[in-house]
């Protein structure tokens, strides 16, 4: 099922975000085991920016207005851009959807 801009996500647990000299970069825990360094992902700095946003109280149409905000993209460009981080992401296993109303 794809993702849309109505649906709110957040982080699973299985990585954590971290800024590392100049670079920001998913690292797996848990299972995964951190010394998996072949998982390790790194983010451009609007991806940081999104993950930094899933909390999972913020729809992906909020998340993509501060994208907008923040750096010099269009709302077409930024919605596309957040869909398809969203997509690679669900795909990982590292984030879930969740309901506004689990998390307050």
């Amino acid at each position: 099922m794809a993702a849309t801009l109505d649906e709110v996500y957040a982080p699973d647990g299985s990585m954590v975000g971290r800024r590392v000299a100049n670079e920001y970069v998913l690292v797996p825990v848990g299972r995964r085991g951190a010394a998996d360094l072949d998982s390790l992902y790194n983010l451009t700095d609007a991806g940081a920016f999104i993950w930094e946003q899933l909390d999972g109280r913020a729809s992906g149409a909020e998340i993509v207005a501060r994208l907008v905000g923040a750096f010099e993209v269009s709302t077409e460009d930024a919605e596309r851009d957040y869909l398809e981080f969203i997509e690679e992401l669900a795909g990982l296993g590292a984030v879930r959807r969740t309901d506004r109303r689990d998390t307050i």
